[in-house]
């Protein structure tokens, strides 16, 4: 018996032991690292979110001037357009130079929340904020890109206006008539007058009497 509480004993502290003795963290913590934006300076931002609003104000300028599409479509399109101009100002993040153009991405969502009742408004509204903070193309209204319209590019005797190259050319002037063929002389060779020498006689005249 005594035996037996021993060993159970020695079992139980060298369990004990191992436990305590391995030296290895139970968990470690995972220290992943997170990837820092771009620094980018207040003139770069600008830079860029004007070239992102003048490819907005061209697309949105195409698709209100067409006649074609119906007035719900063309909204729906719009305004998606204005949401992802939104996303991308705010994908541009914080100048380091310079406060982010929070209030211009603002604006921008609401345009692309407004309908046709307020949307004027509400784009006076984005581009008023566009201009505080310093862009020019977002502060721009939209309009369709020039020469995307039907019928701007005619022929250069269209837009001329002179007509010179499309009226026909002048007809040629008739050819002169020929002139009358002379009358026949019974063998085109002049009578003989008798006035020649005298010793010549009727020779002269080579044999040909007039008819």
């Amino acid at each position: 018996a005594i035996l037996s509480v021993f060993a159970i004993a020695s079992l139980t502290a060298f369990g004990c032991g191992g436990s305590d003795d391995s030296g290895e963290p139970a968990a470690t913590e995972a220290t992943g690292t997170t990837s820092a934006a771009p620094e980018i300076t207040m003139a770069e931002l600008i830079t860029l979110g004007d070239g992102i609003c003048a490819e907005v104000n061209a697309a949105v300028g195409t698709i209100t001037s067409s006649d074609s599409a119906e007035a719900s479509v063309v909204e729906t399109q719009v305004s998606d357009i204005y949401s992802g101009m939104a996303d991308r100002l705010a994908e541009l993040g914080t100048p380091s130079d310079g406060s982010a153009p929070t209030q211009v991405i603002n604006a921008a969502r609401a345009l692309a929340d407004s309908n046709s009742a307020d949307g004027a408004a509400a784009l006076e509204e984005f581009q008023s904020a566009a201009a505080a903070y310093g862009f020019t193309d977002c502060a721009d209204a939209p309009a369709a890109p020039s020469g995307s319209t039907a019928g701007s590019t005619g022929t250069p005797s269209d837009s001329s206006g002179s007509g010179s190259a499309t009226e026909p050319a002048p007809a040629p002037a008739p050819a002169p008539a020929p002139a009358p063929a002379p009358p026949a002389t019974g063998g085109g060779v002049a009578p003989s007058t008798g006035g020649g020498s005298g010793g010549s006689g009727g020779s002269s005249s080579g044999g040909i009497s007039p008819g």
